[in-house]
């Protein structure tokens, strides 16, 4: 059966499963529904209250309100930035590497280090001497990982399983950072009103370990669309 929920718990040596393209694209839909689903009942029955302690007991504004004010600057963005671009960088960063296969890892790696480095992907950036000099140091450390570090790193089933779990949750986190205004007195709060994302970030993973990468990819793509028109509405 392909909508084992707890797949991500326990990825084995042998992840991709034999669907033909009519499954595949039924588990597809599927996953997109029950990710709604899910996504909506956490919204009702847990952040709202939360947000509600946040406001009434707690007296800070509304983090439900700012959620609701950065999702508003996507009608602002290029469709096929929201919608091709920033889910297929996401991918790459947070899942492509979890088929523990090399080249997706120095892949990933590359890309987690050009961020970390701030490059950024415009066009004048191509002309600057820093963007090559980050290019540089990025394929410098790629380079060693792939001919010196990870053939001697042995990926257990417990290795997979934890890393497979961090990236659901560094998913989520990373989108902590839309808000535009941040207390410290909320830290420790703000975690759980980013689990829609880590929601996305579970299912988008269950798909990547049972199809395939590009299946990954089509849930995120559908995903950021929906949220795109609701916006545009």
């Amino acid at each position: 059966m392909f909508f084992n929920l707890f797949t991500v718990f326990s990825p084995s040596q042998e992840i991709h499963q034999p669907y033909d393209w009519k499954s595949k694209i039924k588990n597809l839909l599927l996953s997109y529904c029950y990710m709604y689903l899910a996504i909506i009942l956490s919204a009702l029955f847990f952040l709202r209250p939360l947000d509600y302690l946040v406001t009434n007991i707690l007296g800070f504004p509304s983090i439900m309100e700012a959620i609701g004010k950065s999702s508003d600057r996507i009608a602002t963005i290029s469709f096929w930035f929201v919608v091709i671009i920033i889910p297929i960088i996401e991918e790459i960063l947070f899942r492509l590497f979890l088929n523990f296969n090399k080249k997706e890892i120095c892949l990933s790696v590359f890309f987690m280090l050009l961020l970390a480095l701030g490059i950024r992907f415009t066009s004048e950036a191509l002309f600057l001497l820093s963007t090559w000099v980050k290019v540089g140091i990025s394929l410098s450390v790629v380079v060693v990982l792939y001919f010196f570090v990870i053939d001697s790193i042995t990926f257990s089933i417990r290795i997979r399983r934890s890393i497979t779990i961090v990236s659901i949750l560094a998913f989520g986190l990373v989108h902590i950072g839309n808000l535009e205004k941040l207390y410290f007195s909320l830290l420790l709060i703000y975690p759980f009103f980013v689990l829609p994302q880590m929601l996305i970030g579970y299912f988008a993973t269950n798909l990547r370990l049972k199809q395939g990468f590009v299946w990954g990819i089509l849930l995120h793509c559908m995903t950021n669309l929906t949220f795109f028109l609701l916006h545009k509405i």
